[in-house]
């Protein structure tokens, strides 16, 4: 019965890996911004990227957020967008990987226990 926890536990966590990179693959972060862009000095804060992490990681997408923006606000959003959306893209696929290695060590540990087993 330990094997079969054993089992059952890395599929668990294979489960909870994939589960939080499909998250971190499409959920787009918030950035806080330095630059104005109603053209006073007073920062703009948070602001949510328009691109989503798959789209930065596979495309290399850096670009500024849609419609008429300053200049330097636009910049800075689509600048510091891209560096988290990477930052979350690198995360989400070693995070696949980590679940992909769970789903291995599960059948390894799957089949040596059933190798053992006499009668089968």
């Amino acid at each position: 019965m330990t094997s079969r926890r054993a089992v059952a536990a890395l599929l668990a966590g294979a489960l909870l890996f994939l589960l939080a990179g499909i998250v971190l693959w499409f959920d787009n972060p918030t950035v806080d911004v330095t630059a104005s862009d109603l053209g006073t000095d007073a920062p703009a804060g948070a602001v949510v990227c328009s691109i989503a992490p798959w789209d930065a990681g596979l495309h290399h997408n850096d670009s500024p957020p849609g419609g008429e923006h300053a200049a330097g606000y636009a910049q800075e959003v689509a600048a510091d967008c891209f560096a988290a959306n990477t930052v979350r893209f690198r995360s989400a696929v070693g995070s696949g990987a980590v679940a992909l290695g769970l789903v291995g060590a599960a059948a390894v540990v799957g089949s040596r226990t059933s190798a053992r087993r006499p009668g089968r």
